[in-house]
């Protein structure tokens, strides 16, 4: 896991990435284009819940910087097979990590939390549907629980299904999956049925979206889901038409048959309108050019 991108120096505020996933690369990337940064860039000892913190101190080490903090945290377990973590202990270790990181930093900081409970609804809502049992939307949600714990400036960005290009040793997101290995002639293994529902947003949208939202004086919680969801026979349809080769599927029972079921309230401004066409085209030629 990446750890860190440094702070500004003609910045008003200062931004920490931790996690360079799916989603944070995209953000550091966005982050780079509009600030000069000092980057950070090592591996971070996640079996050492307090090293976060010691990283921090380093890397601010002879560059203080008085001014406010942004942390944009988007590291985690995620994925569909997570039904052996010890939920308990999995919170107790982030609440450790994320206050030794409170801790390090020279003035209070606002936390970006980026959770993959979409499907939950609307950060600090009730929950409008049955979605059956999701394991990584509740780690997410017992994460969203630590952070109100602690009292810290914090802001929440529930995400609907988030997909991109594969690159080794990061996830893509199902539709990255399916848009590699029909390239490559594979077999797509799959938490779902032909007729289940997803909410697909590109990840350089929804980093797009966080980025505009550090710069509010007073962000609120944000649902960044796109206009309509698609069936997975839908999906599978496009990737074929834009790979021009076969799909082939394994299909496993889903956890739940809907990842979002559309609202209107869901759509935040934030996120930039893109088609269910063009983000696969985006991974497509991705993939080709890789």
């Amino acid at each position: 896991m990446r750890g860190f991108l440094g702070t500004s120096d003609d910045a008003e505020r200062s931004t920490i990435v931790v996690g360079e996933g799916l989603i944070g690369r995209e953000v550091s990337d966005r982050l780079r284009r509009r600030r000069r940064l000092r980057e950070w860039h090592r591996r971070t000892d996640w079996a050492d819940a307090t090293s976060l913190g010691r990283d921090l101190l380093d890397a601010l080490a002879g560059h203080p910087h008085p001014g406010p903090i942004d942390v944009i945290w988007a590291a985690g377990a995620s994925g569909m097979a997570l039904d052996t973590l010890d939920l308990a202990d999995h919170a107790a270790r982030f609440r450790t990590q994320i206050a030794s990181l409170a801790d390090a930093c020279p003035a209070p900081p606002r936390v970006h939390y980026l959770s993959s409970a979409g499907a939950l609804g609307p950060p600090g809502g009730t929950d409008r549907f049955e979605v059956g049992h999701i394991p990584y939307a509740h780690l997410k949600q017992a994460e969203e629980e630590v952070l109100a714990e602690l009292g810290l400036d914090h802001v929440v960005y529930r995400i609907s299904s988030v997909f991109g290009t594969p690159r080794p040793g990061a996830r893509s997101g199902a539709i990255g999956l399916l848009v590699e290995n029909s390239i490559r002639g594979r077999e797509t293994l799959l938490y779902a049925r032909s007729t289940t529902m997803r909410n697909y947003t590109h990840a350089r949208d929804v980093a797009e979206a966080i980025v505009r939202n550090t710069g509010l004086d007073d962000p609120g919680p944000v649902l960044l889901a796109a206009k309509r969801s698609h069936p997975m026979f839908e999906v599978i349809a496009q990737v074929g038409q834009l790979t021009r080769r076969p799909v082939p599927i394994c299909y496993r029972p889903p956890s739940n048959d809907h990842d979002m079921v559309f609202d209107p309230a869901a759509v935040s401004p934030l996120l930039p309108e893109r088609s269910l066409t063009s983000g696969i085209r985006l991974v497509v030629d991705g993939v080709l050019a890789g």
